[in-house]
């Protein structure tokens, strides 16, 4: 079995900043997701000791993924938030499955200030908790503001 995220990135954002050389098989998401789902049912392999609640949310953002990306054929025929969303769905189900939830990249867009254009910007978990409690230091004046 592939993993996750080398069928996600090879092309999950076919445009702009994201651009990848391979196209994203969606095909290839389903049968790889109907997989994962059989084998948490059945509490077989990795998924034996796998909490019950964690196996409810595992299958509840499978769910949420297969009926957004539907029969769908091509990337294309998803939006750019359904693209990243997709991306970020999948992300989780694979930090979730290898339990590796800090390492799990999370995909934005963001206002840069002074623009009105977005950008896409992706960080891991552990990275985007640290910004925030960077933030948080600096706005209780325990560290000092870069500038």
């Amino acid at each position: 079995m592939l993993p996750i995220t080398l069928l996600l990135v090879a092309g999950m954002f076919a445009s702009g900043a994201m651009a990848a050389a391979a196209p994203l098989e969606l095909n290839q998401i389903r049968t790889q997701q109907q997989q994962i789902r059989s084998e948490v049912i059945a509490g077989t392999g990795r998924y034996k000791d796998m909490p019950a609640n964690t196996k409810t949310e595992l299958l509840s953002k499978q769910d949420q993924l297969l009926k957004m990306i539907g029969d769908k054929q091509d990337p294309d025929e998803l939006s750019p938030d359904q693209r990243m969303q997709a991306f970020n769905t999948l992300e989780w189900i694979e930090a979730t499955i290898n339990r590796t939830e800090d390492e799990r990249m999370v995909c934005t867009h963001e206002k840069r200030t002074g623009s009105n254009r977005t950008t896409t910007v992706c960080k891991t978990e552990r990275q985007i908790k640290e910004d925030r409690d960077r933030a948080r230091r600096q706005m209780e004046g325990s560290m000092p503001v870069a500038i």
